[in-house]
């Protein structure tokens, strides 16, 4: 019976009875007396208590004629937009977009335009600039370069009239003491730290290799210019000595014979205090001989007699022979004043050159540093 009670019962259209409603945005169905309903999504898990209408009690269905009962209010959502406006809002917004994009495409543009303008224009401009600015650079360098090759070419040419007159003085057999003094004080101002590399920007390949040639000659220069200076101080005794016996020449050197296991030996020997050649000469006197000892060679003094007649080497002891002077000239003080001339004909050679020879002239360094000095002066003026 209770399954026919069952069948019989008539069914309830709930969704047509009780419809819907919204709550928010979400559809919340009517509730249903006897019936437990679920929490609306959204409420945090908790029931509401939605009481039934009055007059029906719970557990009584809804009669189908009956009206759904009004939910409780609440507040309307506002309106969807409509199709046309969302696609009204859509379209705006991509075209706003893009014109933006077209805009900043723009704003780029025109920034890489003005860039490009100021790098055509500031280019020449800042290359002129620099181009300028290294000119000057290079018109003071060869200014400073060319001031300290005249002050070089100053000091060789006032060099060279000390040498004309200690060499007049020489030529008059007067000894020039004072140009060793004169050598110390006077150095020719130019070296190698004249033409370091931002120095000798902007000269030609002639110039350039005058300047070189220029550098080491003077540097040279310099040093047979020292040179000399010792030499003076070295020849001054020996060569006045000599130019004393040119006038009263004198025995210098003696031959000692000496017997010897294999025979006769002859040993050229200083004389200690030369005699006169034009006077007597001394029966026995004392001579400088060299001997071998453990420490080396050594000069002994031997006073030994002048051989005069007889066998050589005659008795037991060596006899002395004086010598003539004049075949003893190259290695005594006459060679001192020889190579005194020649020091000072070498470094005059190198100050005015020598063209004696026009087929291989030599080219002096004063002429080269006027020749340089000229060069380098047409870059301060803006013809190199």
């Amino acid at each position: 019976m209770a399954a026919e009670d069952k069948s019989k019962k008539p069914k309830i259209d709930l969704k047509a009875r009780l419809g819907k409603t919204n709550i928010g945005t979400q559809a919340v169905p009517l509730p249903v007396p006897g019936q437990s309903q679920p929490p609306p999504s959204g409420a945090g898990g908790k029931s509401p208590n939605i009481a039934p209408p009055p007059g029906i009690s719970p557990g009584i269905p809804v009669p189908p004629f009956a009206q759904a009962a009004k939910p409780v209010a609440a507040e309307a959502p506002p309106p969807k937009p409509t199709a046309v406006q969302q696609t009204i809002k859509v379209e705006v917004g991509e075209e706003i977009i893009k014109e933006r994009e077209k805009a900043k495409k723009r704003l780029i543009m025109a920034a890489v335009g003005t860039a490009l303008v100021g790098i055509a224009i500031g280019y020449p401009v800042g290359g002129a600039a620099e181009r300028n600015a290294r000119g000057k650079i290079v018109v003071e360098n060869a200014k400073t370069l060319a001031s300290d090759v005249k002050a070089a070419n100053e000091k060789m040419k006032e060099l060279d009239t000390l040498l004309a007159e200690a060499a007049d003085k020489l030529g008059k057999k007067e000894y020039p003491a004072e140009l060793s003094g004169q050598l110390a004080s006077i150095n020719i101002p130019f070296d190698a730290t004249k033409v370091d590399g931002s120095k000798i920007s902007g000269l030609k390949g002639t110039a350039l290799r005058q300047l070189l040639n220029f550098t080491s000659g003077v540097e040279q220069l310099n040093k047979k210019k020292d040179s000399l200076k010792s030499l003076l101080d070295f020849a001054k005794v020996p060569v006045e000595k000599a130019w004393k016996e040119e006038k009263e020449p004198v025995m210098n050197f003696s031959v000692l014979f000496r017997s010897d296991q294999k025979g006769v030996i002859a040993e050229l020997v200083p004389v200690k205090e030369p005699f006169d050649i034009a006077k007597d000469w001394p029966a026995n006197y004392a001579v400088m001989k060299p001997e071998r000892t453990q420490q080396g060679m050594k000069s002994v003094e031997k006073k030994l007699n002048r051989y005069t007649k007889g066998d050589l080497p005659g008795g037991g002891d060596p006899q002395l022979i004086p010598v003539d002077p004049v075949t003893t000239a190259a290695f005594t003080s006459q060679e001192g004043i020889r190579n005194l001339r020649k020091a000072f004909l070498d470094l005059r050679t190198e100050l005015k050159g020598d063209d004696s020879n026009p087929q291989n002239p030599i080219v002096g360094l004063i002429e080269t540093g006027d020749n340089l000095a000229t060069e380098i002066q047409k870059i301060t003026t803006g013809g190199g």
